[in-house]
């Protein structure tokens, strides 16, 4: 796909940098750039980002740090629909994806609010090459899918570090975390026990949360 002659430069109200060489580095706050994607993907990031200035006690944020949007490439990155956050900056406070491991509660509920509107996030967790950044895309609906490696991953993070309830995060569901779901849903009085009967009763259950 050729590149997508719509551009931003700010998601939210909030300038949106590059941070990568050779340009500028990783964990800075970047310089200015234009970014490419298609106008329907430029409004879902908006909607997101907005979501998270209403959500985070910190408010609209200074800087928005990434990778690229378009890249001349297959995949989402080369239709246009695709985005990597990098970090997000306050006054008072540096959000670096990479620092996941001394940071896990607050990437954890950016990242909640991002899978609210963005079918497809790839975070930390899911491989190597996604521990320094979201990468997010237009693909598929946001909700939980049993099948999906990078939803089950993240509700296994959040289960584990959100919700103090520790179970093997190896993007499977089975048996420990869906006892431990069940037991959440329950205690947050979000499903009755015959609302959770089944594995797929239960799933459904997480994908209306």
């Amino acid at each position: 796909m050729s590149k997508p002659e719509n551009t931003f430069q700010e998601l939210a109200g909030v300038p949106v940098h590059y941070d990568r060489a050779p340009s500028a580095g990783y964990g800075t706050r970047g310089i200015p750039y234009t970014f490419h994607c298609t106008e329907p993907f430029e409004a879902t990031l908006h909607a997101a980002f907005e979501a998270l200035w209403a959500a985070c006690p910190l408010g609209t944020a200074e800087v928005i740090t990434s990778a690229g949007a378009y890249v001349d490439k297959s995949g989402l990155h080369g239709a246009g629909r695709a985005f990597d956050i990098d970090g997000i900056f306050w006054p008072d406070k540096a959000f670096i994806t990479n620092q996941y491991p001394s940071d896990r509660r607050f990437y954890l509920a950016v990242e909640s609010v991002l899978r609210k509107h963005l079918g497809t996030v790839l975070n930390y967790k899911f491989d190597a090459a996604h521990q320094d950044h979201f990468h997010v895309s237009g693909r598929g609906e946001p909700g939980f899918v049993p099948g999906h490696e990078s939803r089950v991953l993240y509700w296994q993070m959040a289960l584990t570090h959100l919700f103090d309830r520790p179970v093997t995060v190896d993007g499977l569901t089975g048996p420990e975390t869906n006892g431990a779901s069940r037991a959440l849903l329950r205690a947050l009085d979000m499903a009755e026990d015959d609302e959770m009967s089944t594995a797929g009763a239960l799933h459904r259950g997480l994908d209306r949360a």
